[in-house]
């Protein structure tokens, strides 16, 4: 077994007639496909696809978050919103048909074309998965004409595709793929729940990932039983948001609210305000509370301007198909970080601090917390 991180990459499509011009020859999505880009390009035969040996390259430099470490799993995704994009590329194209010469024309409208048939095929799926081989590196280099924002790259060898590609709608209810960035990180059960998905699907994949175990080595044996006494000991060490929800908080939640369900990324809607993400909610005492999650809530830049975001809302979507506008705390935030529960108040404009989480030792102990919560709603 090979203890590793794993993260989703998520393939977009360019914004601009001008990308789409200037990767009309190659995709990002067909680099991943079957393409060493880079390597090619330097090469006068690149477009020779006879040429397999080079066609067929399994390695690249990709995007990836500054936390991988050689190794570590690489998830490969096509995002669902390319569809839109294509198709509004396509109309853009069209309509401004004038300005461009017939050959320029035509490479971008074959280029969209060509586009969308890989859409039709990997659009929202998880298709390959590569592993990091080296270390992030940062890139100086000025490239304005470019959809993605990251410039941080990771050396990633040993790509392979699924046969069978897993898509979005498989696993959106235990994984939420960010909105915000091209990077999710799938830590602990969420990577665990993904890979028996992928391997149940896809026999046929790369021993590096039959062998992989998403969790670092002191936490892989966490199960409902002993997860409060494993993770207290290393819950200061997380470094990343993801991870401290996925081996700490979400386990907390099932117990201390009405349910041992609850939801995650809702979306909060306020007039006049732009939309803003509170990373879950849990039924209390019969309504919707907004909880946040931090890894410390002393270093946040402005925690009340953060959580406000979550109060008197006008709506809350706790999924895409269930939107509330009652039964929800109208003032009131429960924060948890590494170090303990905390109750915002936005009409005392106050975040109060409930119970060090190294005084919780078992199931029993978060329960009991409930009357705390009640209390300092009031």
């Amino acid at each position: 077994m090979h203890y590793v991180q794993a993260y989703i990459s998520n393939i977009s499509f360019p914004t601009s007639l001008d990308e789409v011009y200037s990767y009309a020859h190659l995709f990002n999505m067909e680099m991943i496909l079957g393409c060493d880009f880079y390597n090619l390009l330097n090469d006068e035969n690149y477009m020779d696809f006879g040429n397999v040996e080079k066609y067929e390259s399994r390695k690249t430099e990709w995007t990836a978050p500054k936390w991988c470490k050689d190794g570590d799993i690489v998830l490969f995704m096509h995002s669902k919103t390319a569809n839109a994009r294509i198709s509004a590329m396509k109309t853009q194209l069209l309509s401004n048909r004038s300005r461009y010469s017939n050959d320029a024309f035509w490479i971008m409208m074959n280029a969209l074309i060509r586009a969308k048939k890989i859409y039709e095929m990997y659009g929202g799926k998880i298709f390959a998965i590569g592993r990091i081989n080296g270390t992030p590196i940062y890139d100086h280099a000025d490239t304005e004409q470019q959809h993605w924002k990251s410039k941080i790259y990771a050396p990633i060898d040993n790509i392979f595709l699924l046969e069978k590609p897993i898509d979005i709608s498989e696993f959106h209810t235990e994984i939420m793929v960010s909105r915000q960035s091209s990077i999710t990180p799938v830590f602990g059960e969420q990577y665990t729940y993904l890979k028996k998905l992928i391997l149940k699907k896809n026999p046929i994949v790369e021993e590096y990932f039959k062998e992989s175990v998403a969790e670092p080595v002191p936490l892989t044996n966490i199960n409902d039983e002993n997860w409060l006494n494993v993770v207290n000991k290393y819950r200061r060490s997380f470094f990343l948001e993801i991870q401290f929800r996925s081996f700490y908080v979400d386990r907390f939640l099932k117990y201390l609210g009405d349910t041992k369900s609850f939801f995650r990324e809702c979306a909060c809607i306020k007039s006049g305000a732009p939309t803003s993400y509170v990373d879950n909610v849990i039924k209390f005492g019969g309504i919707y509370l907004p909880v946040e999650v931090k890894l410390s809530v002393d270093a946040e830049r402005n925690i009340f301007a953060q959580l406000r975001k979550y109060c008197n809302l006008d709506e809350l979507m706790l999924t895409k198909e269930k939107t509330i506008n009652a039964g929800l705390y109208e003032n009131n935030v429960l924060v948890i970080d590494t170090e303990r529960l905390y109750m915002y108040n936005n009409q005392k404009k106050s975040l109060a601090a409930l119970v060090d989480l190294d005084s919780i030792h078992t199931i029993k102990d978060i329960v009991n917390l409930r009357q705390k919560v009640i209390q300092s709603i009031g």
